[in-house]
């Protein structure tokens, strides 16, 4: 009994220094991960203005197609 509870201590000692460990080595990853996805959002952000215009403009063609066909209708 007292080497179970020996061994069981044993085994949680190592459990708190693995998540202890772990924790250190995922907490820099994580805010890496925020840091990288602050600066994607702000690049996708700045070129929706341009997507916007383009889309816009792409949609004023379309209808203007539209129109000419509609007009070569009998």
């Amino acid at each position: 009994m007292k080497q179970l509870s020996g061994k069981i201590a044993e085994l949680r000692g190592e459990l708190e220094s693995f998540s202890t460990g772990v924790v250190a080595r995922l907490k820099p990853i994580r805010t890496e991960a925020e840091a990288l996805t602050g600066k994607l959002e702000a690049a996708i952000g700045s070129l929706r203005p341009e997507v916007d215009a383009f889309g816009g403009e792409l949609s004023k063609q379309i209808d203007a197609l539209d129109a000419e066909l509609a007009e070569m209708e009998p």
